[in-house]
């Protein structure tokens, strides 16, 4: 029970949506089967996790877009849909293999198959404004594999592999050295304190984001264009401020 309250606990992503209404049904089922004598200990159970929306998306106006995609990933059928681009601000329509959701710091994504050209994309739920299915089925790619891949990137977005290279100042060293930041990573801890973090990776624009929000507490060693794109980003920051 502990265990299927704490999931229950991290459903905040469907709020507002049939997901959400069926996970509360299922537990007021299972509530309605509990004897008596353990109504008191169920309801201790309860309090023991809570839940939390910070940074969570919206998606209670995505029901339809997300029952066509459940459906449509269980049949294996390719899909029609309209998408709005972050990138260029605009609409766009193409097909897609849809092949499996996950999510991210709070939000629904989904990996598909470009139908057209057969490369892998990530598309952010939330930006899909329409979606059909073509009714055509299409077979999943053998080679791909959805947990490897999001293993081995830094945030959503992966793509070529780097090898990242930083040094972290005393004061965020053991905060840095609690956390995975990625599967292969190792730490050398330095004489004054500060600790130097190397990582294989890929999301070249999520990395320096995250070494950029360390402010002056990181310095970048490798790799040396990243570190040149990181000066001039701070220089710019910098700027602001004068």
């Amino acid at each position: 029970m502990v265990a299927l309250y704490f999931v229950r606990g991290n459903a905040s992503l469907f709020k507002g949506t049939d997901i959400e209404r069926n996970i509360a049904a299922a537990f007021a089922k299972l509530d309605a089967f509990m004897p008596d004598r353990m109504a008191d200990q169920i309801d201790r159970i309860k309090t023991l996790i809570v839940s939390t929306s910070h940074f969570s998306k919206d998606y209670s106006d995505k029901q339809d877009v997300i029952d066509t995609l459940t459906d449509t990933m269980f049949r294996q059928e390719t899909c029609q849909v309209q998408y709005h681009s972050f990138h260029d601000d605009q609409i766009k329509s193409f097909p897609i293999d849809p092949l499996h959701f996950f999510e991210r710091d709070g939000g629904l994504y989904l990996f598909v198959r470009a139908t057209k050209y057969g490369h892998i994309r990530v598309l952010a739920v939330e930006r899909i404004i329409a979606i059909e299915s073509t009714k055509e089925t299409f077979i999943p790619p053998d080679d791909f594999d959805a947990e490897a891949l999001l293993k081995g990137a830094f945030g959503i977005i992966y793509d070529d592999p780097i090898t990242v290279k930083l040094r972290f100042s005393p004061d965020t060293a053991r905060y840095i050295k609690e956390r995975k930041w990625a599967e292969d990573q190792t730490f050398s801890d330095q004489p004054d304190g500060s600790v130097i973090l190397e990582m294989s990776t890929s999301g070249w624009f999520e990395v320096k984001r995250w070494i950029l929000s360390f402010g002056p507490r990181a310095e970048l060693l490798e790799p040396l264009e990243m570190r040149e794109e990181v000066r001039k980003e701070l220089k710019t920051a910098t700027a602001n401020y004068l």
